[in-house]
């Protein structure tokens, strides 16, 4: 494009003021939404992806559980020669990450502490630097340590040597750690994540809970990996352990083959590539948030096509001048073509800033900082002129046709206009678009109502002012003086101790031979005032009794999917299997969701046991503050070389719904942005319109046309718009929104009203955006709009 071309480009542009600001800043918004939400779909696809070898490298399953017993890959290893390599790691044995890193001045919370077999670095690509940190892992009481945190704990001092103590937060364990190395921090795409690795080694070495991990088959607690050879067929492979496992399973756990309790024990091989999303509806919500990328770059160039067609009548006798004077229309083509890639260039110059301007509002909804990250700067770049180039060639190819191919007789005379087909295809565009945005606002709308919906459904039990923690080892110690001392306190109702609090998924399972078939069920310990601190209703028998001494040894409570599914009738005074044990059950709980509501309420024993760690308290919502301030004063008269960290129950509970409103937001954010530019698009075609129908409108009302009658004749074509676009995107959107929904156990009827209320603000919005330039040409004086004839 020389000078001269730009100077006719920019002055076309400059001629039609309205319809080239309506272009620039429709794409401009179409581009940075597109460019923010792949940049976020394609860090969530990374992951990963930095290890070498990662098609090699697989994740090993029992069942849907992730966390199995640490003896697995050995046995698999064993067994077959395509495994080269295996590695095991785990986050919480023994108190893990849920514990202190002490040296001899300060003492700091551990957030992502692994205990990982000296393999680790060999079958996963994580870097390192000082130490040779495969001896390291091989030696008992040893620990390596990320960057940043040996920068947190040592500064700018040389950590290598090093003595920290380790203390666990709700076990009674204490153990020296030497550090032997540094390594680089984890990056933010790994699924694995750490700021400090302890050797496996450590594990029996002080005698944590079960010594022998390779013999412990009661803990399902550990991440196991297999790295196959690169010769081997990972499908026979696979053919040959699932027919070993099921020999394995009936043997180590007495469970038949084909059965219900089979599928619990179900031997799985997930790619490394694939675990970020496995278990999730994750890859659905990026799914989602490509094609709402698509549709809102497609919208814009619509936009484009669309106003560009409208306005094609201003440049006939443009293009029938040049063709008379010589003009190829290879050169014209070009003319046009420019002028698109003009218009998406300046466009993309504002869509950088408006993300430079909206990224930390974009960060802090989604988590993703990366956005602007200089690491692959280049390739962005590149990625980024690319785009645009082919955004502009594809928006004005079309435009650029259709006017070069106009006779020059025709142009001069002004004869040719868009006609039936041209008329057809803006008409197609504009539906689609309607379409498209009731898509989404149907959505919009059934996303927020599941989210809701899960969010104030009564849950069983009253997960409000419960203030939860892990105790500590002193705490554990003396753990009924440490509760009188916080019942004292009037606004704290009730106290108990549980192995793991509500929210998250029971940690034990188990099972009951029913009619011959073993059938699986969930567990968790509890003591005898968990029922009550946790507000949830006993339907059959009695609870559970501190003064009965056959409670705390072998009595149960259950829920009534256990009673449902262990065909217990009556259920109160039945014996169940509890692991090697016979247990009675005293009593039967209704069922409540411990869990979110993607996953339907198992069936539950809860057993008393006096090792339990987690202590949740009842408060009063009165005096909140000084109530928070006596209990972590209690905590300090017990556990003064701890910090006093606490959560709220109902606020753990909120986040496993994290995922769903972030998806919902977005869907939101994004979809309000499609239907602007859509409306944009609408607001210049019939500015556009209404400038072309002057004199039809002068003539209409010079005869006696009202004015509400000239707008009814304007905005009637959208009526049929929104209708035609209704019926497409109800179907459409119902399919995609059941699919969605699916993914929950528990879920909301799609009733007629939300597709009904999204085609009227569909029309709404259609309406608006016309109604006032219709109104416009409606009142202008007749005389005004025949003079230009």
């Amino acid at each position: 494009m020389n000078i001269l071309q730009l100077k006719l480009v920019l002055r076309n542009l400059v001629r039609n003021k309205l319809h080239s600001a309506i272009n620039i800043f429709g794409f401009a918004i179409g581009i940075a939404a597109f460019i923010m939400i792949s940049l976020y779909v394609n860090y969530n696809l990374s992951f990963d992806k930095f290890h070498a070898n990662r098609s090699q490298i697989y994740k090993v399953f029992i069942g849907d559980s992730d966390g199995i017993p640490a003896p697995v890959v050995n046995i698999l290893k064993t067994n077959f020669s395509e495994i080269e390599n295996t590695v095991r790691h785990c986050d919480w044995y023994g108190g893990g990450s849920d514990g202190y890193l002490r040296t001899e001045a300060e003492t700091y919370s551990i957030t992502e502490l692994l205990f990982a077999d000296n393999t680790l670095f060999d079958v996963f690509n994580f870097k390192t630097i000082q130490g040779d940190v495969k001896a390291a892992l091989e030696q008992p009481n040893t620990i390596l340590l990320t960057k940043n945190y040996a920068r947190k704990i040592y500064g700018d001092e040389d950590p290598t040597g090093q003595l920290l103590k380790y203390q666990s937060k709700s076990l009674n364990i204490k153990f020296d750690l030497t550090v032997m190395g540094v390594i680089e921090d984890a990056p933010s795409n790994s699924t694995i994540n750490y700021n400090s690795i302890v050797s496996m080694s450590t594990i029996p070495t002080n005698h944590i809970r079960r010594g022998n991990i390779d013999e412990d088959w009661g803990n399902w607690g550990f991440a196991n990996y297999v790295k196959i050879n690169n010769e081997s067929d990972f499908t026979q492979l696979n053919d040959k352990a699932q027919s070993f496992w099921s020999g394995f399973v009936l043997e180590k756990w007495d469970v038949e083959p084909n059965t219900e309790a089979a599928a619990n024990y179900q031997l799985s091989f997930v790619p490394l590539e694939e675990v970020h999303f496995h278990g999730s509806n994750k890859r659905t919500f990026i799914y989602i948030l490509m094609a709402i990328s698509l549709i809102i770059l497609i919208v814009a160039i619509i936009n484009y096509v669309n106003l560009s067609m409208a306005i094609f009548s201003s440049k006939i006798k443009e293009v029938g001048i040049k063709k008379v004077i010589g003009s190829s229309r290879i050169n014209m083509f070009w003319q046009f073509i420019n002028e698109s890639l003009v218009i998406t260039s300046i466009s993309s110059i504002l869509s950088l800033l408006l993300i430079l301007v909206f990224n930390p509002y974009y960060t802090k909804i989604t988590g993703f900082n990366d956005l602007l990250d200089s690491g692959n700067l280049i390739i962005y770049s590149i990625l980024f002129i690319a785009g645009i180039a082919f955004i502009g060639l594809v928006s004005g190819m079309y435009p650029a046709f259709y006017l070069t191919s106009l006779s020059p007789i025709n142009a001069l005379k002004k004869e040719r206009t868009t006609g039936k087909r041209g008329s057809i295809l803006k008409n197609s565009l504009v539906v689609f678009q309607f379409a498209i945005s009731i898509t989404l606002i149907i959505g919009v709308i059934i996303i927020s109502k599941q989210v809701s919906y899960m969010k104030n459904k009564e849950l069983g039990y009253k997960n409000d002012h419960i203030v939860y923690f892990s105790q500590s080892g002193n705490i554990g110690g003396k753990y009924d003086v440490f509760k009188q001392e916080l019942l004292s306190n009037p606004n704290i109702k009730s106290v108990c101790r549980t192995n793991t609090h509500l929210g998250r998924d029971l940690t034990m399972s188990s099972k009951h031979k029913v009619n011959g078939e073993f059938k699986k069920y969930m567990a968790t310990t509890i003591d005898p005032d968990f029922v009550k601190t946790m507000g949830i209703e006993l339907i059959d028998g009695r609870d559970l009794s501190w003064d009965i001494q056959s409670d705390l040894d072998h009595a149960v409570l259950v829920n009534e999917q256990f009673v449902k599914k262990m065909e217990l009738n009556p259920a109160v005074g039945s014996t169940v299997s509890f692991f090697d044990e016979e247990v009675t059950v005293v009593g039967v709980i209704k069922d409540f969701h411990n869990t979110s509501m993607h996953h339907a309420i198992e069936p539950c024993m809860f057993t008393y046991r006096n090792w339990n760690s987690n202590v949740n308290i009842k408060i009063s919502n009165m005096n909140m503050a000084e109530t928070i301030a006596f209990i972590e004063n209690t905590w300090d008269d017990f556990a003064p070389e701890m910090p006093f960290e606490y959560q709220f129950l109902d606020k753990t509970y909120d986040k496993l719904y994290k995922s769903d409103e972030e998806l919902g937001f977005l869907i939101w954010l994004f979809s309000i942005l499609a239907v602007c530019i859509a409306s944009l698009g609408l607001f210049g075609l019939i500015s556009f319109t209404t400038q072309q129908r002057r004199k039809e409108i002068g003539v209409r009302k010079i005869n006696g046309a009202k004015i509400y009658e000239v707008v009814s004749m304007l905005n009637q074509d959208i009526l049929k718009w929104v209708g035609v676009a209704f019926i497409i995107a109800c179907p459409v959107s119902g399919f995609l929104m059941s699919k969605w929904l699916q993914t929950f156990a528990y879920k909301i009827e799609l009733s007629w009203w939300i597709f009904a209320l999204a085609g009227v603000l569909a029309l709404g919005i259609a309406l608006l955006t016309v109604s006032w330039q219709s109104w416009r040409a409606a009142t202008r004086n007749p005389v005004e709009a025949l003079r230009y004839e």
